[in-house]
Formats: structure tokens, sequence, C-alpha cells
């Protein structure tokens, strides 16, 4: 589970964003408790599902890409060689400042905390404390590339580790690779509990047993958008392949290759659903850009519903259906802004932050109004496109 996340100096995130997963309950702005969108750990309470809202190029996917690259970075820096560059695309617009990524999260019951800086094509700075008793304590910190800190007796023999870290290998990543267990856990939060991206349906990760379990919950998926397909199997053929069919209400005896024959709104659907189905029990977060792209409004509600109904999963997702942005469902610290300001800024602003939204009845149809700066201009466009029609007649 995710408490928050801050970074800086990521594409358009030039200023802090920070993204806060805890739960507002003294706010005077609370339209109403929903109790299902809330996670307690250690009696805190936090939100499960952040969805970030925004006209076209606001920089809602420059979060969703920043936590690709810091997740990708974790996994994968110990592999770099003296020649390979670090990928990062800091804010172009002026100003020569380190990257910064920072995340809070729990796994195993145990709260963590984790950050590096990357400035000049190299890794400046990491951190990385944890609550072993519900109190702070640092288990490292790198300073200047090279100079570090360690709490003795929690990561054994450090310095053969730090031997083979080089300015473009977080420390993390190495000391998990040398099977250090502490670091271990947190690689590990990053590889199964921490999830970017829809992914794709991939049959061989799939088992046979574990898809007839979800099958009900994934033909009640396709029910919700009223599709006519009425079961779905997974086999395996002689060869050993694995095999997915579909059959519909028209023709139940009659099998469809769901890879090559649905659409791909039924395809989007049906992995959304068994990514989310596989990572829901344990907790697991999910980014996601533009869930909802091809799928019905009932559709990108009931995968939401699945979220809220496991207790534990969380996703930030971004959208540009205003539909959506729906406080019956969604608390006001769930509904981020984005705006793109005018010197490149992306403004990441949360509808609790706004005063008096108790007062205004509709917030959807405040928001297509332009009051909380995250839409783009909707005004009537029929004057220019008469001027440029007339122009190309002339012509």
């Amino acid at each position: 589970m995710i408490l928050s996340l801050r970074i800086k100096n990521f594409y358009s995130l030039r200023d802090e964003v920070v993204i806060d997963f805890t739960a507002n309950m003294n706010s005077r702005n609370s339209r109403n408790a929903q109790p299902n969108s809330l996670i307690d750990f250690h009696g805190d309470k936090f939100v499960n599902i952040i969805g970030l809202f925004g006209g076209n190029a606001a920089g809602k996917s420059n979060l969703i890409k920043a936590m690709d690259y810091c997740r990708n970075l974790i996994l994968t820096s110990h592999l770099n060689n003296e020649g390979d560059e670090l990928g990062n695309v800091s804010f172009k617009f002026g100003g020569n400042m380190p990257s910064e990524f920072y995340i809070d999260f729990v796994t195993d019951g145990i709260e963590y905390e984790y950050s590096f800086e990357i400035y000049g094509g190299v890794i400046t700075s990491e951190e990385l404390y944890y609550y072993p008793n519900k109190r702070k304590s640092r288990i490292f910190s790198r300073t200047e590339t090279t100079s570090y800190y360690f709490k003795k007796g929690v990561i054994p023999r450090p310095s053969e580790v730090v031997a083979n870290t080089g300015p473009k290998t977080l420390f993390l990543s190495r000391a998990s690779s040398m099977q250090k267990e502490i670091a271990q856990k947190v690689f590990r939060f990053f590889l199964n509990e921490m999830m970017v991206g829809r992914g794709s349906v991939d049959l061989s990760n799939l088992s046979v047993a574990e898809f007839e379990n979800d099958k009900k919950l994934l033909l009640m998926g396709l029910e919700v958008c009223d599709s006519d397909i009425i079961d779905i199997t997974l086999s395996e053929n002689m060869s050993g392949q694995l095999i997915l069919q579909s059959f519909h209400r028209e023709n139940p005896e009659l099998p469809f290759d769901f890879i090559k024959e649905e659409s791909d709104g039924t395809k989007s659907l049906l992995t959304l659903l068994i990514i989310i189905l596989r990572k829901i029990t344990a907790g697991a977060t999910f980014f996601i850009d533009e869930f909802d792209l091809k799928l019905h409004l009932r559709l990108a509600e009931f995968i939401l519903d699945l979220v809220r109904s496991s207790k534990s999963a969380q996703m930030v997702f971004t959208s540009h259906n205003p539909l959506l942005i729906d406080t019956d469902s969604l608390r006001p610290e769930q509904i981020v802004f984005v705006s793109k300001q005018s010197d490149g800024n992306s403004e990441f602003v949360s509808l609790a932050e706004f005063v008096g939204i108790n007062k205004i009845k509709d917030i959807r149809q405040a928001y297509l109004q332009g009051r909380f700066d995250g839409v783009p201009y909707i005004g009537s466009a029929r004057s220019l496109i008469s001027e440029i029609t007339l122009n190309h007649e002339k012509a």
C-alpha cells in the first residue's frame, strides 16, 4: 500500500507534485464519509483510489510515466554499465535542477520511506527509512553519489554493496541483487505490489485453475457492458499451448479466438480484469493511464468497484471522462485536477483543496465550466471554423 509519493523535475512536473493517499477525516468539505473508499493502517485512514482529471497535455500522464520510470530504475539499475544512460527527462523550460522521487509505502505491515535524486546523469542521493516499531529509523543514506551512512546491523557487510554500486546504479537495486534481506523486501514491493500500465493478455502467464476461479467475475464484467459473450474458456491443446476462447449467445457452441476475433474494448476489459484480480488480494497499487479507454462508463465503474471491494488494493488513474467525477462515489481528496500553467509546469490540485465545494450542487458541471482549472477551453469554435472554411472556399 502506498501512503504518499512526491515527484519533482520530471517532464512537465517542474515543481514538487504530491499525491497523498491520507484521508481527510476532519475536512469541512467532506460531502460524505464514503467508507468503501478507506483503508486502515495503524488506526489511520487512507484512500484506495485517486483519479487525475484534466485537459490534453495537462501533465496527467507524466505522473504515471514518473512512477514507471521510478519502478523500472529500482528493478533494473543494478544491470547498468558504464556507458548506459539513466534516461531521465527533466523539465526543459528553465532551471537546472535534480529530479527527485520519493515514495512512502507499506509492505508486510512495515512502513518504509524511499527516495533518490538524479542530477547530471548520475544518482546524487538515495535514502531508505523504515518504522520497525512505529518509530522512524534510517536504514541507509547516500549523498554526493559515493558518501554513505548505514544503521549498524541492518544490512550485513554494506561495504561489499558499495564497492559494486556505480554512479548510475541505485544502492537498493544492487543490495537486492546481492541478497541483502531488507533490500529484497523493498525490491519485491516494487516488483509485485506496484503495477504501472494496463499490460496485455499474456496467455503464458495464466493458469487454467486461476482462470477458472476468476471466471465468474470476468463474465460479470462482460455482462455489465451488455456483451453477448456468455462463456470464456482457457484450455491447453495437444502441443501444450494455451487457447483462450469465447462463446456468444447467438450460438453457444461456436468458439471464437478471443485474441484475434474479439473487439479491442473487450480485450482491454479482460486484460484489466485479469491484471487486477491477480494482484488485488496482495494489496497492490495500480497506476494506469486512461484506464477507461475504449470502456463504457459502467465498465469503468465496475473496475473501480473491484478495487474498493478488496479493502487493500489501490489505483491511481487518469481519465478525460467527466462522468467519473462523481462525489457520490469518490471523496474530494480522491479527485485531483491537473492543469498546465503558462510556464509549462503541471499543477495538481485535489478537489478537497478548493474552498466551499459543499455549496456546489453539481461538481461535474462546475468542472466542465472550468471552475477547477483542470479542463481545456470549451467555448464555441463555430465562428473560427466558419472563417477557415470561407477562406478555403475563396482559395
